[in-house]
């Protein structure tokens, strides 16, 4: 009987490994640190940034940094689904495109994927 229990055992998760419910690429982390103009409503941004394709989950990292009379700094983490046919480079370049093209965003830079810093060429990544 434990034979047929370890058999059914092993269909079942290979079922659901090979489901085509089953994500095909993880969700990745990145922190992102944005400059903004003085006005930027930050909430409002962050919503903004919410609403965008593959974006599923945005944060704030960090206080936003409004030295007086310029740029506004924030630090947000975003989870996001990257398409199965871009590499990470390319998924971090089109998402922080994305948010660049936002009102009141000026500069875009990549800080972390999944806890770690990333270069690229040795380069950050700012958009």
């Amino acid at each position: 009987m434990s034979k047929n229990k370890k058999i059914l055992a092993l269909l079942i998760s290979k079922i659901i490994n090979e489901s085509e419910f089953k994500l095909k690429r993880e969700i990745v982390k990145t922190t992102l640190r944005l400059t903004c103009l003085e006005d930027t409503h930050v909430p409002d941004l962050m919503t903004r940034v919410r609403i965008l394709p593959s974006v599923a989950v945005v944060g704030q990292k960090e206080r936003v940094v409004r030295p007086t009379g310029g740029n506004v700094t924030l630090t947000l983490y975003v989870k996001y689904l990257p398409t199965v046919s871009e590499t990470l480079y390319e998924s971090l370049v089109s998402l922080s495109k994305k948010i660049k093209s936002l009102p009141g965003v000026e500069v875009v830079s990549v800080v972390t994927v999944d806890g770690r810093s990333v270069l690229f060429k040795g380069e950050k990544i700012v958009i």
